[in-house]
């Protein structure tokens, strides 16, 4: 997976066959530079730290309009 702040700057398409192929040899060759992918206990890590911030971020919006509720009755 090549870097995308690099690949910018390459020309021609990037979701074209051949581009893609030619993208993919720079890669190998080391000319361009690669996306770092964190190991899979790491991404499990991230994705258990997202959902819980989305837990939060939802019990606070409920608590919220339950709020909201109790002011205006």
């Amino acid at each position: 997976m090549a870097n995308a702040r690099h690949v910018k700057n390459v020309p021609g398409r990037k979701t074209d066959v051949k581009d893609a192929e030619w993208l993919a040899k720079l890669l190998r060759c080391g000319l361009i530079e690669s996306n770092f992918v964190p190991p899979e206990d790491i991404r499990d890590l991230r994705d258990l730290t997202r959902y819980l911030k989305k837990l939060i971020h939802h019990r606070t919006s409920e608590q919220n309009r339950i709020h909201k509720i109790l002011q205006d009755a």
